[in-house]
Order: structure tokens, then C-alpha cells, then sequence
């Protein structure tokens, strides 16, 4: 029986820090959907877990099994042992839960759009021609970004000028006006 346990433990433990090391360096993700058709009823599931739920039975059953060889090992009633081992594994589970929520929230969006930039103020790079385009700097999310823009009142606006965002152009460009 302690033989067993061992071998439960070890190779849940290996998948378990497996699948961890993927997740956290690649992403390593798993989602599933389904779509039934009952006549005329419809059922959509989506297994959005994935590889969540795989790793919570995992960090159970690891730690489960060493739980329960260490009290079978120290002569523990077996009863008692397996109860033990249930706890610590269910333990293990909310702190892997735990771990992987603090992980998750320390990610940052980093992904911008255009509409980001409105009613930001930013400076003229390549002077702006009263009927076309130029470039401006324009601090986005954080970042000084080079987007095109068009002048809104159709003047020319010239290098070094500081400007404000008014609106967004057809063409993916941006519209500007001198803050001066």
C-alpha cells in the first residue's frame, strides 16, 4: 500500500510541476467547448477550466497520497490516515489556487488602440500640412507612441508643437489642435 502511495504521489507530483512550469512560462492553457442539439433544445458547455481543474486533482492526489503514507508509515488508523489525507490535499489545492490567482493578477495589458490616445496632450515630430498627414508623439498607456495625424482646423501645424488629441481620423490616423 505504501508503495503505491508512493508512486500515486511522485507521478502526480512530476505532471503536476510540469504542467505549473508550462503555464507559467509559456501559457499553456487547455479549453474545451461543447455543443449539443436535442431537437429542438440546444446546450452549449464550456469546460473553461482546462488545465485548472487537471492541476487541482493533481496537488490532491500528491499530496493526498503523501500525507496518507506518512500516517500509515507513523501507524496511524487508516481511516484516520485517508480522512488526513483528504484534508491536506484539499488544503493544497486552495493554496495552488491561491498561488496561481496572485500569479494571474500581476499581469499587465499591454495591448493599446488608437482610441487610447484621445484627449491626450503630445508634441508635432514631422510638421503637419494643412490638407495631409503628419507624425505626432503621443504618450499612450504609458508610452511614447509616433502615430499620423491630421491638423482638425486644416492648418498647417509645425515641428515642436505641442498638441491635443480631438479625434480619430477615417484612415486609422488621429485629429489634432495646437494647445498654444
Amino acid at each position: 500500500m505504501i508503495t503505491i502511495l508512493t508512486y500515486i504521489a511522485l507521478t502526480c507530483g512530476v505532471i503536476l510541476v510540469t504542467l505549473l512550469v508550462l503555464s507559467i512560462i509559456s501559457g499553456l492553457e487547455l479549453d474545451f467547448d461543447v455543443d449539443l442539439d436535442f431537437g429542438d433544445a440546444d446546450a452549449d458547455i464550456d469546460g473553461g477550466g482546462g488545465l485548472g481543474v487537471i492541476k487541482g486533482v493533481l496537488a490532491f492526489f500528491s499530496l493526498g497520497s503523501w500525507v496518507v503514507k506518512l500516517f500509515l508509515i507513523s501507524q496511524v488508523d487508516p481511516v484516520l490516515a485517508f480522512v488526513g489525507g483528504a484534508a491536506a490535499g484539499a488544503v493544497g489545492v486552495w493554496v495552488l489556487s491561491m498561488i496561481l490567482r496572485f500569479l494571474l493578477s500581476q499581469q499587465e495589458n499591454v495591448n493599446w488602440a488608437t482610441e487610447d490616445a484621445l484627449m491626450e496632450e503630445g508634441t508635432v515630430y514631422l510638421k503637419i500640412p494643412a490638407e495631409g498627414e503628419g507624425l505626432v508623439h503621443i504618450p499612450v498607456r504609458g508610452r511614447k507612441r509616433e502615430l499620423k495625424a491630421r491638423s482638425a482646423d486644416n492648418k498647417e501645424i509645425p515641428t515642436g508643437t505641442p498638441v491635443i488629441v480631438e479625434d480619430l481620423g477615417p484612415d486609422g490616423s488621429i485629429v489634432v489642435t495646437p494647445t498654444e
